[in-house]
């Protein structure tokens, strides 16, 4: 009977040892496509997006430097036909002044995949709700099967391709505006 112990201890044992020994710290560089696109886990989101004509009115909004090299984020970007309900003076106030608070209305903290969005709505009853970066709430529910997220004034962005890695975390495309409840 000890026998039998002892030898099940020492299986065990080289088990577990050898086990670790194959252990991956490393992570690998992850890319994904999209119409003709390339993104990278080692670019940060202004990398990834920089040279894309789909993202040429964004792309200055996510300038590096805007997320903090260590933040862990999802974002959900928007593509170019997103502005176009905008005046010509909403565009330019929006480019001009009042960028961050919006840009930082498009983040929430933490790697959130398009399956943790879903889980959330199911969990929800139908509608979940997320802290952004700029501590306003942001609205996401599924409409024809599709996620949609939602601002307090009605704006609504579809998520439209899901689940892009950058250097700090995930981003969405979205094809739509949502604006910050403005600071009165």
């Amino acid at each position: 009977m000890k026998l039998k112990s002892l030898l099940l201890v020492c299986l065990l044992t080289v088990f577990t040892v050898s086990a670790q020994k194959y252990t991956n710290t490393q992570t690998q560089p992850t890319t994904k496509e999209w119409k003709g696109l390339t993104f990278s886990s080692e670019k940060s989101i202004f990398q990834n997006i920089e040279n894309a004509d789909e993202f040429s009115k964004a792309w200055p909004l996510f300038k590096d430097g805007v997320i903090a090299e260590d933040a862990m984020l999802t974002a959900f970007v928007m593509v170019n036909s997103s502005f176009n309900e905008l005046t010509k003076d909403e565009e330019e106030s929006l480019f001009a002044d009042s960028w961050k608070p919006f840009v930082t209305y498009h983040l929430i903290p933490g790697r959130v995949d398009s399956n943790a969005l879903v889980k959330a709505v199911a969990n929800g009853n139908g509608t979940a709700y997320f802290d952004t970066v700029l501590g306003q709430r942001l609205g996401v529910k599924e409409v024809n099967g599709k996620l949609v997220l939602f601002d307090g004034q009605g704006n609504t962005a579809e998520i439209i391709a899901s689940d892009y890695y950058h250097k700090n975390g995930f981003f969405h495309v979205v094809n739509g505006l949502l604006m910050p409840a403005s600071e009165k």
